[in-house]
C-alpha cells in the first residue's frame, strides 16, 4: 500500500468514526436509526428515475428536508451529470449526509443547513426539486410550496413523495392498540398527505401545470430484529409511548411481547418485510420570471 492509498483509507476511517460519534450523541431518532432506513426509501429514487425517462435529465437539482441524505445520494449516483444541492434544518443530519457523500466520493452534491420554508437560493436556480417523505412534518406547508416554486426554473419539475395509510406496520400497531386514528404532537402526522386529494389541494392556487399524483406499492425492508424495529417505531411515534405509559408494567410487557410476535410473522430470510404504499406527486413550475 503506497502513501496515497493509506491516506485515503485513513480519511475514510476518520469519516466513519466522526459519523459514529454524531450518531452516538444525537437525540434525533431519524439519525440514530438511519443505517436501518436506507432501504426504505430506495424505491422513491426508482420512481423519480422512471418519471424522468421521457424528459431531459436535470442539470441542477435541490433536495429539501434531506435528512441524512437518503435517497438523494442514490439519485446523485444515478445522475452524475447533475449538480445536486441538499438542505435540512437539522445540523447533525447534514453532517451525516455530507460524510456519507464523501465516503461515496460524490463530489457533485453539496449540503447546507436551511429550513424548507425559508430557502436561501436565488429565484429560478434549479431544474428539479425533490422532497422525500418530509412534507407532512413541515409546519407551514403552503409557504414551503411557494419556496419550492420560487427556486425552480420555469418549466422545472417538482417531485414530492409521501406515505399513505395503507402500511402493514401501521395497521399492525393500530390493531394492537385498538387505535381509531393517529394523533401526533405539533401536527406532525405521517399521514397528513396520505391521499391524492390532500396533495392536490396544496397546489390549487399555485402556478403549476401537469400536476399528477401516482400511487406506488413498495416493500419496506428492515435489516434488524423485532426489538430494534419496535424501538425505532416508538422513537419516531411519540403517541405509542403515551399509550404504553397508561399500562401497568405487566400489561406493557405483555403488549410488547405481542408486538414482537406479530412482527416475527413478517420475517423472511432474517429481515422483516412489510408492504406499504407511497404517493408520488409531480408538477411543473408554470410561473414565468418578471
Amino acid at each position: 500500500m503506497d502513501n496515497s492509498e493509506k491516506l485515503t483509507l485513513d480519511n475514510r476511517f476518520a469519516q466513519m468514526a466522526r459519523r459514529a460519534g454524531i450518531i452516538a450523541k444525537t437525540s434525533d431518532p431519524w439519525i440514530r436509526w438511519h443505517a436501518y432506513l436506507t432501504r426504505w426509501t430506495e424505491d422513491a429514487c426508482f420512481a423519480i428515475q422512471e418519471l424522468m425517462e421521457d424528459m431531459p435529465l436535470p442539470a441542477t437539482a435541490l433536495d429539501v428536508a434531506t435528512g441524512t441524505g437518503t435517497p438523494v445520494l442514490d439519485l446523485a449516483k444515478a445522475w452524475p451529470q447533475c449538480r445536486f444541492e441538499a438542505c435540512d434544518i437539522a445540523t447533525e443530519s447534514i453532517e451525516i449526509a455530507r460524510l456519507l457523500a464523501q465516503e461515496e466520493e460524490l463530489r457533485h452534491i453539496s449540503f447546507k443547513v436551511c429550513a424548507a420554508e425559508e430557502l436561501d437560493d436565488p429565484d429560478a436556480s434549479f431544474d428539479m426539486l425533490t422532497c422525500f417523505f418530509s412534507l407532512m412534518y413541515l409546519k407551514h406547508t403552503s409557504r414551503a410550496i411557494d419556496q419550492f416554486l420560487r427556486v425552480l426554473k420555469p418549466g422545472g419539475c417538482m417531485v414530492i413523495t409521501t406515505w399513505t395509510g395503507d402500511n402493514q406496520l401501521f395497521r399492525l400497531v393500530k390493531d394492537a392498540f385498538a387505535m381509531t386514528d393517529h394523533t401526533y404532537p405539533d401536527g406532525q402526522n405521517p399521514f397528513m398527505f396520505s391521499d391524492s386529494r390532500a396533495l392536490k389541494v396544496l397546489f390549487e392556487d399555485k402556478p403549476v401545470s401537469n400536476l399528477q399524483v401516482r400511487a406506488r406499492k413498495t416493500v419496506l425492508n428492515w435489516e434488524g430484529n423485532e426489538q430494534e424495529l419496535w424501538a425505532f417505531f416508538k422513537d419516531c411515534n411519540p403517541v405509542i409511548n403515551t399509550l404504553l405509559s397508561v399500562l401497568s408494567a405487566d400489561e406493557r410487557e405483555e403488549k410488547e411481547q405481542h408486538i414482537y410476535s406479530l412482527l416475527s410473522g413478517f420475517k423472511i430470510g432474517g429481515n422483516i418485510l412489510f408492504e406499504a404504499d407511497m404517493l408520488v406527486c409531480s408538477a411543473q413550475n408554470n410561473d414565468l420570471p418578471l
